[in-house]
């Protein structure tokens, strides 16, 4: 009986180790899915116009309660802004995680709207002083 509740505790132990293990690989995977995010914004922000950055720079605030529907709104606003497809993402994988897993969706779209306002606050002085 001792040596069963020996056992009983290792696998306890080990299956924490496993939690640990398992959530900082998914905290790791999400942070790049939103670098990926945020590189697509960069890139694609090139399309924006200027009232399409402030409305972004209004919205950002929004970004914490945005739900799984919003790759669907990004991937369609991009086709609006005539943004290729075949440049939006570079790695396959993320493109199946995107579909099984709407919590990396919320994140990829999360990290565009923080690339997008990167670029924004890069050049937003530049801009709001031109005469």
């Amino acid at each position: 009986m001792a040596i069963t509740c020996e056992e009983l505790k290792l696998q306890v132990v080990e299956q924490d180790n496993l939690v640990d293990r398992l959530q900082a690989e998914k905290k790791v995977l999400l942070n790049t899915v939103r670098q990926e995010g945020f590189e697509l914004g960069i890139r694609s922000s090139s399309k924006l116009s200027y009232k399409e950055f402030r409305h972004f720079e209004r919205v950002a605030p929004l970004s914490n309660s945005l739900d799984e529907d919003v790759l669907e709104y990004l991937w369609s606003y991009l086709d609006l802004k005539d943004y290729p497809q075949d440049a939006r993402m570079h790695d396959p994988d993320f493109a199946y995680l995107l579909e099984v897993d709407p919590q990396s969706r919320v994140v990829f779209a999360q990290g565009w709207l923080e690339g997008v306002l990167s670029v924004w606050q890069t050049i937003k002085s530049q801009v709001e002083n031109a005469q």
